[in-house]
C-alpha cells in the first residue's frame, strides 16, 4: 500500500464568482498551475456547473441533514433523505471529499465574500447520506487569494478564513491580494506580468507543500 507521504496531494481550485470572464477564475487557474508544477493533482471547478438554490430548509430534509444534531448523537447520516439535496451540490461534494485541500480565489463584495460563495459553504455543511459532521471541511488545508479594486481584499480574505476555520479547515497564512487592472491578463487568461504570475503560482506550491507535510505528520502519528 502506498504511504500517505508518497501519495500525490489532491487539490480542487475554484473561484467565488460565477461570471464567465471572472478575474478570480483566472487567478484560481494560475494558482492551480503552481500546484500542478509542484506535483499535485488538481481539479479546477467552475461553480456555474454546480448550481444550488438559496439555502432553505424547506428544500431538503433538514433534520436528517443537520450536522448539529449529529454532533450530539455521533455517527453518520442515515441512508436516505425524504427530500434529497440539490444534484449540483452532490456532484460538488464528490470533488470536495476527494480533495486534501482547496485553492480559492474570491472577489470582495461589500467588505466580505460574495453571497454565492457563502451560500455554497452553507450548503456544504448539509450532510448527504453516509456523511459525518464536517466531512467536507475538517482538516482540509486551504490557500486563498483575492483580485479586487485597490485598497480592498483583506475583508474578503479575513471573512473566508473565519468561516472555514470555524468549520474545521486549516487556512494557510498570507494576504494574497491582486489588484484589478485592464491589462492584468492577456487574451489567454494568463497574467501579463511575470511577477504576478509567479506570486499566484507560489500560492499553489505553498498549498501543495503544506498538504504533503500534513499527510506525513498524520501518518507518523
Amino acid at each position: 500500500m502506498q504511504s500517505t507521504d508518497q501519495r500525490t496531494s489532491r487539490i480542487i481550485a475554484f473561484a467565488g464568482s460565477l461570471r464567465t470572464d471572472s478575474n478570480n477564475k483566472k487567478l484560481a487557474r494560475a494558482m492551480a498551475a503552481g500546484a500542478e508544477l509542484a506535483g499535485a493533482e488538481v481539479r479546477f471547478l467552475d461553480l456555474r456547473e454546480y448550481p444550488v438554490p438559496v439555502l432553505d430548509a424547506d428544500l431538503f430534509d433538514a433534520k436528517n441533514s443537520d450536522p448539529h444534531r449529529l454532533f450530539e448523537e455521533g455517527g453518520r447520516v442515515g441512508p436516505s433523505h425524504e427530500v434529497p439535496l440539490p444534484e449540483g451540490l452532490l456532484r460538488l461534494k464528490q470533488h470536495v471529499q476527494w480533495a486534501d485541500g482547496f485553492l480559492i480565489a474570491t472577489p470582495e463584495y461589500g467588505g466580505s465574500i460574495p453571497g454565492m460563495l457563502k451560500n455554497l459553504i452553507d450548503w456544504l455543511t448539509r450532510l448527504a447520506p453516509g456523511e459525518a459532521p464536517l466531512d467536507n471541511f475538517t482538516y482540509k488545508i486551504v490557500a486563498r487569494a483575492c483580485i479586487c479594486l485597490e485598497g480592498n481584499g483583506h475583508g474578503a480574505l479575513a471573512e473566508l478564513t473565519r468561516l472555514l476555520t470555524t468549520l474545521g479547515a486549516v487556512v494557510l497564512p498570507g494576504n494574497d491580494v491582486f489588484y484589478v487592472d485592464d491589462n492584468l491578463f492577456d487574451e489567454d487568461g494568463q497574467f501579463r506580468d511575470q511577477v504576478n504570475r509567479d506570486a499566484a503560482e507560489a500560492i499553489g506550491r505553498r498549498l501543495n507543500r503544506a498538504i504533503v507535510r500534513f499527510n506525513r505528520l498524520s501518518e507518523t502519528g
